[in-house]
């Protein structure tokens, strides 16, 4: 299933990465893996029926924030 993590990097460069799973939790997994290598202060994670490219495709099914860690929707 096609899940994706977006979040913007230094204001200037949105970043949108495939992220592996069969489920939303294992998505999440990776999700979390990611902004943490990244050092986000706040991410998306969203799910496309179809492969997608497009900054803000997908339906969020989880948040992060620095402050409030993920959120499942």
């Amino acid at each position: 299933m096609p899940f994706y993590v977006e979040y913007t990097v230094n204001q200037n460069a949105d970043i949108r990465s495939v992220v592996d799973g069969t489920d939303r939790e294992e998505a999440l997994g990776g999700a979390a893996e990611a902004v943490r290598e990244a050092g986000c202060r706040a991410a998306l994670l969203r799910f496309a029926a179809t492969a997608s490219t497009s900054f803000g495709r997908g339906v969020v099914v989880a948040r992060y924030s620095e402050i409030e860690g993920w959120e499942t929707l």
